[in-house]
């Protein structure tokens, strides 16, 4: 990586390191004191360490005018326009699932399974070669693979690993079909694209490969799968590769990549209709309204780019409230997940919790005065720009998700108490907390947009250049 150091300018100070190294002794830190009281308390400094760290890193970044740098200790990870604001974003969310996990998930085991999620994530988004990066796409579940979020006497689903193992796999195999160093998919021929196509589609749940969210989310630990999904792994990747000067390969994965896309968010949307078990229908809604990323980053659209970016901030965002919320009812209620009929009348006890699910719901369809609304216009110009087809498929798959999600709401939230169901506490401080930041990002980033829009906008224009430098090439 010499070549790379020396071209590359650095940053300042080793924020990228202090954060991993951070992280990496909290978990050390975590494990040896076990079951302690202090073990939750001491994750969530860590983390705002980590926020801080990565504000900081951001922050320099912007004033040094350059587009990336490295970190002056290690040079395998960098801050760059495409990864700040979303690592800033995902240390906030990561913070959100520490404060926001019940006590009986909030074991040793969990914590060091979050921390670690959390870092394998970060350098999964600053790694500087595909090898670099492929370590932490599959890192990123090795929590998972080894238990830490494990319930006793419930059998968990092995799908989120393997799907992640064998994506890893393809994703290592075209690294080594295209012999790069760092994140260089010029030399990429029609094997490693193809490697790569099933590595995005395996990450991000298209179909026919999307059924393992709906079994983690089933079977497993919901709020360390929300957060492992919503690192939006698969749609980091095409957004390195599109930055590359590609050969002519690339436009025919773009292709296959926004078709399957739109395909999973239709199919999806139309699946939820028979569907009763609520984690079920919070994962497909995942699914389905995250498909909008990759089907507006790879429409070819300045605006489809620049509304996916968005996008991507407020599926984060939204999904990690929701299912939240959810979380917080299943513990307080045992029925919850058992309910795939009638009404629990739960908005009674829980009025700010119905609000909390409402508001992030809403933002996550699109709902005016929201960031989601900005988002998904922008995503429907430059879908029906470049592909109308695409743009009337993904209104009608909105639509349909806005029902279903109403649908979930009225069936927790609304009609008259269930006699059976005990008195509830509502939101705690520590829950009102989160979910109040997380509401304040989707309403006033959909009131005052203008600087999200922009810092989105640069970068995308980055993205449609290196499109249409390649396009122009191949004519």
């Amino acid at each position: 990586m010499t070549h790379l150091s020396e071209a590359i300018p650095h940053l300042s100070l080793p924020l990228l390191s202090a954060t991993l190294s951070f992280t990496m002794a909290a978990c050390v830190l975590i494990l040896v004191l076990g079951g302690s009281g202090a073990t939750r308390a001491l994750a969530v400094l860590c983390q705002l360490s980590s926020i801080g760290f990565l504000t900081g890193a951001a922050w320099l970044r912007a004033r040094s005018g350059h587009n990336e740098l490295l970190d002056p200790l290690w040079h395998q990870v960098k801050v760059d326009s495409v990864n700040e604001a979303i690592l800033v974003l995902y240390g906030v969310l990561t913070l959100t699932i520490l404060l926001l996990a019940p006590r009986r998930d909030a074991t040793g085991g969990f914590l060091v399974g979050v921390l670690f999620l959390f870092a394998a994530t970060v350098f999964t988004y600053g790694a500087t070669s595909v090898a670099g990066f492929g370590a932490g796409w599959v890192l990123s579940a090795l929590p998972f693979a080894l238990g830490c979020f494990r319930t006793p006497g419930v059998a968990h689903s092995p799908a989120l690993w393997i799907a992640v193992a064998i994506s890893g796999v393809a994703l290592m195999g075209a690294a080594g079909l295209m012999g790069t160093s760092g994140m260089d998919f010029s030399h990429a021929n029609g094997l490693a694209m193809a490697l790569l196509l099933l590595a995005v589609a395996l990450r991000k749940g298209i179909f026919p490969v999307h059924s393992w969210l709906a079994q983690a989310f089933e079977r497993g630990s919901l709020l360390p799968t929300v957060l492992f999904y919503n690192g939006h792994c698969g749609a980091l990747l095409l957004v390195r590769a599109e930055s590359t000067h590609l050969e002519a390969v690339v436009q025919q994965m773009l292709h296959y990549i926004c078709w399957g896309a739109l395909l999973t968010a239709l199919y999806t949307s139309f699946l939820m209709i028979a569907e009763r078990k609520p984690r079920r229908l919070l994962a497909m809604l995942c699914v389905s309204q995250a498909s909008f990323i990759l089907a507006g980053l790879s429409s070819g659209s300045h605006y489809g780019i620049t509304g996916a970016l968005i996008h991507w901030l407020v599926v984060a965002a939204a999904s990690t409230g929701l299912v939240s919320v959810y979380r917080a009812l299943e513990v307080r209620c045992a029925g919850v997940e058992r309910s795939t009929e009638g009404h629990l009348g739960l908005g009674a006890h829980a009025p700010r919790l119905a609000v909390f699910f409402l508001v992030c719901g809403l933002a996550l369809v699109g709902l005016p005065g929201t960031l989601g609304y900005s988002a998904e216009d922008l995503l429907f110009h430059g879908a029906l720009e470049s592909q109308p087809v695409i743009g009337v498929a993904l209104h009608l798959a909105t639509a349909l998700n806005a029902i279903h999600l109403f649908r979930l709401f009225s069936r927790l939230f609304l009609g008259r108490l269930a006699s059976e169901v005990a008195e509830i506490p509502d939101a705690l401080f520590r829950e009102r907390l989160p979910l109040t930041m997380c509401l304040l990002f989707l309403v006033v980033g959909g009131l005052i947009p203008a600087p999200i829009l922009r810092h989105r906008e640069a970068v995308a224009q980055r993205i449609h250049a290196a499109l249409e430098h390649e396009a122009a090439q191949s004519h």
